[in-house]
Formats: C-alpha cells, sequence, structure tokens
C-alpha cells in the first residue's frame, strides 16, 4: 500500500481484483471536481457514490468499489454496500446505475472527498441522485 499525492491509501492494481463472493467489482472513473460533485452522495451516512451500471444489483449487495480520481495516479480500492437501485428508464433518474454507501473504515476517502467538494463554487448544480 501507498500514499498518493491526496494523502490517500491506494493499491498498486494490475489485471482483475479478486471479490469475495458475496460482493461485486465495478469501477467509477472520476476525471474532474464536477464529476466527483455528480457521483458523490454525502447525504448517506458515511458517505456514498452513485455508479452507474446495467448489472443487476440487489439492496444489500456487497460492491468493490474500484475508482479512479482525478489527481490520484492509482486506483482507490474501497468497500460498501448498494443501498438502492436506480433501474433503466426510471423517471427520477437519467442513469441507471446502483447508490453505494461506503464502510464506515473508508472515512479517510470521504473527508478528502468533501475537502475537494469544498472548494468548488456553491451554485446548487443538481447531481446524479438529486
Amino acid at each position: 500500500m501507498e500514499k498518493n499525492k491526496l494523502g490517500l491509501t491506494t493499491k498498486r492494481i494490475v489485471g482483475d481484483i479478486p471479490v469475495d463472493s458475496d460482493s461485486y467489482s465495478c469501477s467509477l472513473n472520476i476525471k474532474n471536481q464536477n464529476e466527483l460533485h455528480q457521483h458523490f452522495m454525502p447525504f448517506v451516512k458515511g458517505g456514498g457514490f452513485f455508479v452507474p451500471s446495467k448489472h443487476s444489483f440487489s439492496l444489500g449487495d456487497g460492491v468493490q468499489l474500484r475508482l479512479s480520481l482525478f489527481l490520484a495516479e492509482d486506483l482507490i480500492v474501497i468497500e460498501g454496500k448498494v443501498i438502492w437501485v436506480s433501474f433503466n428508464g426510471d423517471s427520477s433518474l437519467d442513469s441507471q446505475g446502483v447508490g453505494v454507501q461506503l464502510s464506515a473504515s473508508e472515512s479517510e476517502i470521504v473527508t478528502t472527498i468533501k475537502c475537494l467538494l469544498d472548494d468548488m463554487p456553491q451554485n446548487h448544480k443538481s447531481t446524479l441522485t438529486m
């Protein structure tokens, strides 16, 4: 494990990440601060992400999220669980995917993300979830 320039612990990933049979692995590529605002869910206890996906998830499914975050050279692997599912054609959201609540052990990434978003102008842009 290494620390990246954001001070987050990262893992160098080569190929697929082994995931236990009770979890699913998915990826989220965040290219800039606006995309981070679009996907991050600060209103979820412990923080969360909206992850676009065509996979059929169920509530409570374990998720290992491979997060590619701007300003970070390596993938950040975080654990969470599915707390809601948005199906294709859902009138309230444009994207099919899942809301993933981060595990309590992921507080370091949540703190860093909140700091990155604090620098963003407060123009009340909508997100992928609200």
